[in-house]
């Protein structure tokens, strides 16, 4: 045998073996990292990526194919952060497209039977659900308020399709909200007051219902939540909303000393508590108005500018106060009430004031639990 081919025959029977050994050693550490990932965390650049694609998604009402991208999300293991936040989305958007809020009854929790306003979170905006579920955190932990008897429901009503937003809403400069189809779907809800989440708009409080947008901090949500409570802002009001504010009752921050009067009128606050010898420092809620305002507070309070938070002790117990006295401010079901005069729609008008007469009658609220 030629002395090439025996070393041909000897260098494959060396390089056979070698390369199966490497040929078992590769498959293994390929197959390592298969079993690695699954208990690393999705890199969060990925995970983030696959979030907005989501959220597009759910913009372009392509409503079945953004709940897959949250539902294939979920099942990742994530950092906590977007484990939240994909869960939340998961949550909603699946509930969303499988009943269409058919059974969100059964989905709310008991509030306590203390609770003299029941705020439901409503949104059309799925970027606007983090922010509700903040604020709700944020609400159930703050010290300042824990005393009122104020509730939220802990799920938002959530819905794309039949509630629609608009920044400058009738060419009133402020945010509002399409409620006709809401109220229609929220009839058999035991809420008193609504706050709606938008895109882009005024924050602003009529009657029962707060409107927000996403820009709004959880400050600016409590600012408004005390108007729920007959509170009034105590930077200069518009000349056309000073008109009608000065000119009318005391409020549980602010009385008024009218042009034809000598003083100010305490009788509300002591009606509320406060002393006749409380100091008065005169606030600039009516600076367009012939009217003077006055607050019982030297500092910058949350009715002023509401990043400093501050809300003086007479005020919580103007708030609690006035809490308990639940015909001095409207609930939502008036909100809807008057939509309905305004479309001649008479039985479901009735229908709504009959809800507002349970809210504000103690005995037929404890019996309905509303």
């Amino acid at each position: 045998m030629p002395v090439v081919t025996k070393w041909g025959i000897a260098l494959v029977c060396v390089l056979i073996p070698a390369w199966l050994m490497l040929e078992h050693y590769f498959l293994d550490i390929t197959a390592a990292p298969e079993n690695l990932l699954a208990t690393k965390l999705l890199p969060n650049e990925l995970a983030e990526q696959q979030l907005a694609d989501g959220l597009a998604l759910w913009r372009d009402k392509k409503y079945q194919q953004s709940a897959k991208i949250f539902s294939s999300l979920g099942s990742k293991n994530l950092n906590q952060d977007l484990q939240s936040l994909t869960r939340l989305y998961q949550y909603h958007t699946n509930a969303f497209n499988k009943n269409r809020n058919s059974d969100f009854k059964q989905q709310l929790s008991t509030l306590p039977d203390n609770c003299k306003q029941k705020l439901l979170f409503v949104t059309p905006d799925i970027g606007s659900l983090v922010q509700a579920e903040y604020f709700r955190s944020r609400f159930s932990q703050d010290p300042r308020l824990n005393a009122l008897a104020i509730c939220i429901y802990d799920v938002t009503w959530f819905d794309p399709i039949d509630i629609s937003c608009e920044e400058n809403w009738h060419q009133s400069g402020r945010l509002g909200c399409q409620l006709i189809t809401l109220a229609e779907k929220l009839k058999s809800l035991p809420f008193t007051h609504l706050v709606m989440f938008a895109n882009k708009g005024k924050a602003n409080v009529h009657n029962g219902i707060m409107f927000l947008d996403r820009q709004d901090t959880y400050d600016v949500f409590i600012h408004e939540l005390a108007h729920f409570s007959g509170f009034i802002d105590e930077y200069p009001l518009s000349k056309a909303l000073a008109k009608r504010v000065c000119a009318g009752v005391d409020a549980p921050n602010i009385v008024f000393k009218h042009v034809d009067k000598s003083k100010a009128d305490r009788k509300y606050w002591q009606s509320i508590g406060l002393q006749n010898n409380t100091d008065l420092f005169a606030a600039r809620t009516c600076d367009n108005h012939s009217t003077q305002a006055f607050k019982a507070s030297k500092k910058l309070t949350f009715m002023e500018y509401h990043d400093t938070a501050y809300i003086p002790a007479h005020y919580l117990t103007a708030w609690q106060r006035q809490l308990q006295n639940t015909p001095n401010q409207p609930s939502a079901h008036i909100n809807f009430a008057q939509l309905y005069e305004q479309s001649n729609n008479l039985p479901e008008s009735q229908f709504w004031r009959a809800r507002y007469q349970q809210y504000i009658t103690p005995s037929t609220n404890q019996a309905n639990n509303l």
